[in-house]
């Protein structure tokens, strides 16, 4: 079953009708966010109870050695990602469908939707089209997003309440302080999010027939659950990216800020409510660097952003490298055409500290050590 402690969720709609936020926009976006919520979440757990009927196999599936990709966000992952989705002999990677509907029933009534399209000769390929460009159109040329595309795994934390990215839906970071750090809540509720998320991931895997694939999976929040997910996957290897925080910060605010337009226009960029966004980053660096202690050396590789835009196949090679794994030939030659798709792998958009009022100079005080560390300009 699909857990979910709805203490959170209250929180938040308490906090959006309170006398401080309660506006007429933010109220109608907030019943629309519980109409489409409500209704995945009830499809999900009418799936999910159908699985334990009819495919209760998933269960067996056993998850070996992830291999996690990880960085604050707007550092890189995503290229690096998709990357290595290219080698589909070795890795199995998560939708974004998948994501959002967690269930080998519901996946396979895809299936069969998929079946009947082709069929037909794709008379719904344009809806899907126009599906994508609807929700999540205004992401090109920031974070591409499909829902047949690859995609990290934060979906699976969605309907449990327990990611801060709903936080680009509630801006409440004083309110809601239990979104911030999933390793922060109580155990019973920390257990309770684990075994959903493992449950998930298993139903994809048995749907999608991973047998000896590598999971692979994107998660740029990782840092405010990495115990819960290191107790999940002790043997788990991780990519961590770092990209200089005084060139990732603005790219980050402006990504997570982008629904604010929609509900809480008259939230300025620079303003306290977005500086919080900012300090959630910074605690997120720090998060890493003093828990990656919890990580075994020998699987943990860290690659800066710069040298895997510099030279991306070389970046990947050093990923094989560092865990032992081969790079076929076949998978070197897609890997080719796909760093050519992406040597002009830049933002079409220029972003800087100032409009959020920040400045380089408090990003390097704050994370001195980080700077330090990583020998970073300041």
């Amino acid at each position: 079953m699909i857990f979910v402690d709805l203490s959170t969720f209250f929180l938040a709609l308490k906090t959006v009708l309170s006398a401080r936020w309660r506006s007429p926009r933010r109220v109608l976006w907030t019943a629309i966010s519980l109409l489409a919520v409500t209704t995945v979440y009830s499809i999900n757990v009418i799936g999910r109870l159908l699985d334990e009927l009819f495919f209760p196999a998933y269960r067996s599936v056993e998850i070996t050695s992830p291999l996690i990709i990880t960085a604050n966000p707007r550092s890189g992952t995503t290229l690096l990602h998709r990357m290595l989705s290219r080698d589909e002999p070795t890795f199995i990677c998560l939708k974004l469908f998948q994501t959002l509907f967690p269930s080998v029933t519901i996946l396979k009534l895809f299936d069969l939707a998929g079946a009947v399209n082709r069929l037909l000769g794709r008379p719904f390929a344009p809806i899907m089209r126009r599906l994508d460009r609807v929700f999540f159109g205004g992401w090109e040329g920031v974070h591409g997003m499909g829902l047949g595309r690859t995609e990290e795994d934060e979906g699976l934390f969605l309907f449990n309440f327990a990611t801060p990215a709903l936080y680009m839906l509630f801006p409440f970071f004083r309110e809601v302080p239990s979104l911030r750090f999933g390793d922060r809540l109580p155990e019973w509720k920390r257990n309770a999010i684990a075994r959903c998320y493992l449950g998930s991931l298993k139903r994809i895997l048995y749907h999608g027939k991973a047998g000896s694939r590598t999971l692979l999976i994107k998660s740029v929040l990782f840092h405010s659950r990495m115990e819960l997910m290191l107790r999940l996957f002790p043997d788990a290897r991780v990519v961590y990216l770092m990209r200089d925080p005084g060139d990732a910060l603005p790219s980050t605010l402006n990504m997570f800020t982008a629904f604010w337009r929609v509900h809480s226009p008259d939230i300025p960029n620079d303003s306290e409510v977005t500086r919080e966004w900012a300090r959630l980053c910074v605690e997120f660096y720090r998060s890493f660097h003093r828990k990656r202690g919890l990580i075994d050396p020998s699987r943990l590789i860290t690659l800066r952003y710069t040298d895997l835009v510099a030279d991306p196949v070389g970046a990947v090679q050093r990923v094989y490298d560092a865990f032992g794994m081969h790079l076929g030939e076949s998978y070197g030659e897609r890997l080719d055409e796909e760093a050519m798709l992406n040597h002009e792998y830049r933002s079409r958009h220029e972003y800087s500290l100032e409009e959020y009022g920040i400045t380089p100079e408090w990003i390097a005080g704050e994370l001195r050590e980080l700077y330090d560390e990583y020998g970073l300009p300041r």
